[in-house]
């Protein structure tokens, strides 16, 4: 599915007329984020065939990638967009099973913007908690009965679950 968006989304592209587009370059970037760059004057031809997308350039030199191996093929360099912060924490509960008191240890949470919900698992939310610092939080789940829960930390970018077993 993915290779066919690939392929449309440059068909459209070229559809629309390169000239219309006023890009003087083409990007192609694999998954390993290595990028190669074509001056537009120096295209011959683009295919796309048997899942490859083969660049033939004017002075005979023909390059094909693999389109499973494409982070993205564009006019437009993106270069940078695409390189995110990797999350280096997980969330971590105990005890588990818990009794009365769950913590919660958020201390390599970056986003103080963040929320953790406690939920059934019918997805009706029990309690939830604004975080504003990292470190660990408590959540007082005695008034809940014995059974499996889920534990939701959520920010504007990610959300990360763990169960957690009431006893």
């Amino acid at each position: 599915m993915k290779n066919k968006q690939l392929i449309l989304s440059v068909v459209i592209v070229l559809g629309l007329g390169i000239t219309g587009l006023q890009a003087q370059t083409m990007y192609v970037v694999e998954s390993g984020g290595e990028q190669s760059s074509y001056a537009l004057s120096n295209i011959r031809k683009l295919t796309f065939e048997d899942e490859n997308v083969t660049v033939n350039q004017i002075g005979g030199t023909s390059i094909t990638y693999e389109i499973a191996n494409l982070r993205y093929l564009s006019f437009d360099d993106y270069t940078g967009v695409f390189e995110t912060e990797q999350t280096v924490f997980e969330i971590n509960s105990f005890p588990n099973p818990v009794n009365d008191i769950l913590n919660i240890d958020l201390s390599g949470v970056k986003s103080l913007n963040s929320t953790v919900s406690i939920f059934s698992l019918e997805g009706k939310m029990l309690q939830t908690k604004q975080i504003t610092e990292s470190g660990i939080i408590s959540f007082d789940v005695s008034s809940l009965p014995a059974g499996m829960y889920i534990c939701r930390f959520s920010n504007e970018t990610e959300i990360k679950t763990v169960k957690i077993i009431k006893q």
